[in-house]
């Protein structure tokens, strides 16, 4: 080195200094592991963390030279502003648990209560000429109030703060440097419950009053001390009534056609006395929740709600007006007739309004895994699944179908809006209107709600043939989206999607 002998021509034609303290020196970032034919002397690049030590034998970034004065440092972590070299760190994670020891019992259950708090010791020092002004400025930024931001040369930007107190220690042997030693520790954001209003939960609630206001309706029913044609012509206007209901729904749902051509039979039964007028209600409502449909898919769901609003809008369900010139029993038959029809139309709304409360959330909280799954599947591979005997009647907990998309909400919320508006035309009795206006108030809330949780969608053609995963790729930078194509259309195959307009989301 004293005879100019560089060891990296290429750092010196990179610009680097060529000589140091009468040295002639040269730099370069592919270093090799041992500087041979060095002199006793050390320097280095201290910003990128590497020192260069020309001793010979002595390993880069080995150097026993260094642990005395004035030598260089390896790596640099910067605090609260300020740049500190530092000399050795440790850190420290986990998990929190609580252990539960019972009596005679050997084996304690461990509960895990999450991940514990990250913490970090770290050992530094400030070396120069201007050591003391940047100390004052460290000192100045530790004393800030609020948490900082610690660059860790291993494990990079860090929000926390410091840990009760930091060490500064001056040695009368280490000239131009103080050491600097402290506790960091990780710090979140102060968060606390927000408080939001359950609405499936309220509708569901609200249908239950409605369900109870129809009964309260429906009671003033009755074919007690009326003449024997009148009954028969009654009961024939219910049995089309059902009728018509069990067409509409023979090609949609084959369970709800197949219970109205039941009730249709015991229209006799249910509808003369001595049977309560509740019960035809009941047997109502137990032939709308009898359908498959109910507990299939989103899209059978939807389909179900939608058929269930549009009967109520079928003219064969609509009142007939009583005239003056009707005789007392024909007008005494209609009155019978509106008041079945009625209880047809409502319990249709309602049915299709308890519909929209099984619907999947757009953003389900994950459900837990049950005891038998392993841990480290699905998208919660970080929980742990701890087996324990309180435990072992937990059940799975089926994800269940996707949540119905932007569009299909809206269909809904058109369908049973129009469905309500008519019957708030054709209601006659006030407890049952004001229920069905708080019902109806509670469906747009919980409507509302899931669609701003939905994503928008859009129709888009593709340009060739191409399987689901290539257009997952080509147009959201991401092939595991290709469900987002496969569920919301029918594409026969997922590896031949055709040229045809798509519904897929915007983002």
């Amino acid at each position: 080195m004293s005879w100019c002998w560089y060891l990296w021509r290429p750092g010196l034609e990179l610009g680097q200094p060529s000589s140091l303290a009468g040295y002639g020196i040269a730099e370069n970032e592919q270093m090799p592991d041992i500087a041979a034919d060095a002199k006793a002397i050390a320097f280095g690049n201290f910003k990128r963390g590497y020192t260069i030590v020309d001793r010979i034998g002595t390993r880069i970034l080995r150097d026993p030279y260094t642990n005395k004065p004035f030598v260089g440092f390896y790596t640099t972590k910067r605090t609260g502003g300020m740049l500190v070299s530092v000399e050795d760190d440790e850190s420290t994670f986990g998990r929190r648990v609580q252990v539960h020891e019972y009596p005679n019992r050997d084996k304690p259950w461990t509960e895990d209560l999450g991940r514990a708090t990250r913490r970090l010791t770290i050992n530094a020092y400030l070396v120069g000429d201007d050591y003391a002004d940047r100390r004052d400025r460290l000192i100045s930024a530790i004393e800030t109030a609020g948490p900082g931001t610690l660059v860790h040369p291993q494990y990079g930007e860090m929000q926390g703060s410091i840990d009760g107190q930091v060490r500064i220690t001056h040695s009368s042997t280490e000239g131009r440097m103080c050491r600097v030693s402290f506790q960091f520790v990780e710090s979140g954001e102060l968060s606390f419950p927000v408080a939001g209003m359950a609405t499936a939960k309220r509708l569901e609630t609200s249908g239950g009053l409605f369900d109870d206001a129809i009964d309260s309706m429906f009671s003033t029913f009755s074919l007690s001390g009326i003449s024997d044609f009148i009954q028969n012509d009654v009961i024939a206007d219910a049995a089309s009534m059902l009728g018509d209901v069990a067409d509409a729904f023979r090609m949609v749902d084959s369970g709800v056609s197949a219970a109205m051509r039941l009730l249709q039979g015991d229209l006799s039964v249910i509808l003369m006395p001595p049977s309560a007028a509740s019960d035809f209600v009941n047997a109502l409502q137990k032939a709308w929740r009898s359908g498959d449909r109910l507990r299939g898919s989103t899209s059978d769901l939807v389909t179900m709600i939608k058929t269930m609003s549009g009967i109520t809008l079928d003219p064969g369900l609509s009142p007939r007006g009583t005239w003056p010139t009707d005789s007392g029993s024909a007008a005494k038959q209609k009155m019978q007739r509106n008041m079945i029809a009625a209880a047809i139309r409502t319990t249709a709304i309602s049915t299709a309004a308890h519909a929209v409360t099984t619907l999947k959330q757009p953003r389900d909280v994950p459900g837990v895994r049950g005891v038998n799954q392993p841990a480290g599947t699905g998208r919660d591979s970080d929980i742990i699944i701890v087996m324990h005997p309180a435990l072992d009647g937990v059940q799975t907990v089926s994800n269940g179908s996707s949540p119905p998309n932007y569009e299909d909400l809206k269909a809904i919320r058109t369908a049973l809006n129009a469905a309500i508006d008519q019957e708030q035309l054709r209601i006659q009795d006030d407890v049952l209107f004001q229920q069905i206006s708080v019902m109806r108030t509670d469906l747009n809330r919980d409507i509302s709600a899931r669609l701003a949780q939905v994503e928008r969608t859009a129709l888009r053609t593709p340009d060739d043939v191409l399987p689901a995963l290539v257009l997952a790729a080509t147009w959201y930078d991401d092939a595991g989206r290709e469900s987002d194509i496969l569920t919301r259309n029918p594409v026969p195959h997922p590896g031949f999607v055709p040229v045809e307009p798509l519904r897929v989301p915007v983002r």
